[in-house]
């Protein structure tokens, strides 16, 4: 019989889920992140989600999560011993034993960030770069032991472009982006595009050289809502990994004591 787990990676703007039917990803959902969400609310969500599928709770095994988002805690908890009728499994990058953090406190990295380094790692067995184009973009580095030894973090894409809405009220509110026809447009949409796009692929192809510069040759993939868009443009991109942090989470989950 197929045991079945359920992966869940909680950001500042979405919540990922992944159903795990033994080694295998067989359905992925997104959903915005509210962040006073009750454990009740998380579970009737879940719950529909489930039945899509032809199943209910008693037929998940244990809910793994990764959860940057504080005040989510709680909820998620009372998620999985209300539904699951167990604790929910949260990761913390600083106490999984997979990857060495050698961040001066890795109580401040993101279990988003390690778990996603940890999937990449194991893909690859190489020093790399991880850029993910969430509510920020990050840039986590791994060394070719398979230790995480650090990073950047810089406003994400989307943050960006709201700022700029917010304070520059002349200009339009886009909510869809495409790659840009040129760097220099004729009209606002298209001037938008390509500063945001293309700067972002700019921002992407400097930070790669810098971190070059510091480590030597390493590749570079990228995850995220996004990094379809960026990658587009920023030819540093060596590949798009979509579910990273879901693939991560199923690792500690099979090789960590539960």
């Amino acid at each position: 019989m197929e045991k079945i787990i359920i992966t869940m990676d909680v950001g500042n703007s979405n919540m990922k889920f992944g159903l795990w039917f033994d080694d295998h990803m067989k359905h992925t959902w997104r959903v915005n992140t509210h962040h006073h969400s009750s454990g009740d609310e998380l579970g009737l969500l879940l719950e529909g989600f489930l039945r899509l599928h032809g199943l209910n709770f008693r037929d998940v095994s244990d809910l793994v999560v990764a959860n940057v988002v504080l005040p989510m805690r709680p909820p998620i908890e009372r998620l999985g011993n209300r539904y699951l009728g167990k604790p929910p499994i949260i990761v913390e990058a600083f106490s999984q034993k997979i990857m060495p953090v050698k961040y001066d406190n890795p109580k401040e990295v993101g279990a988003d960030r390690v778990v996603g380094a940890i999937a990449a790692y194991e893909r690859y067995k190489d020093s790399l770069v991880v850029v993910d184009f969430g509510t920020a973009t990050t840039f986590d580095c791994i060394s070719k032991a398979g230790e995480y030894i650090g990073g950047a973090i810089a406003p994400g894409f989307r943050l960006s472009a709201e700022a700029l809405f917010d304070r520059a009220r002349r200009l339009p509110r886009m909510e869809q982006f495409a790659r840009p026809k040129a760097a220099m447009a004729t009209n606002t949409l298209d001037s938008l595009n390509s500063g945001l796009v293309l700067g972002y692929a700019g921002l992407v192809e400097g930070m790669i050289t810098r971190i070059r510069r510091e480590l030597g040759p390493l590749r570079v993939v990228a995850t995220g809502g996004l990094a379809s868009l960026i990658a587009e443009e920023a030819t540093v991109i060596e590949k798009i990994l979509p579910h990273l942090t879901m693939e991560g989470l199923k690792i500690i989950y099979d090789r960590e004591p539960i």
